[in-house]
């Protein structure tokens, strides 16, 4: 299966974000307050080692009183080193 291109991908995901209604209980989610954070974080560390970005991940996402899936966070931070934004 083809990889579709980052930024059609990326307009996708904003249009969708865009057109689903406002939801109360779904803004009280960790994985929803802590999202702008972690996009922060991967603008700011774009290039870096995942090394350096898995850290400041795991820190963002216990500020909001989750646990960390560090698997899942290296797998971001990866991202993160290559340039991407996952979070966006």
């Amino acid at each position: 299966m083809a990889r579709r291109p980052a930024a059609q991908s990326a307009v996708t995901r904003e249009l969708l974000r865009l057109l689903r209604p406002p939801s109360k209980r779904l803004a009280q989610q960790p994985s929803e307050r802590v999202r702008p954070v972690l996009a922060d974080i991967a603008q700011q560390h774009a290039g870096r080692p995942a090394a350096e970005v898995l850290p400041a991940l795991a820190a963002a996402v216990r500020a909001v009183g989750a646990e960390p899936d560090m698997a899942a966070l290296a797998e971001f931070a990866e991202q993160v080193e290559q340039g991407e934004n996952p979070f966006t």
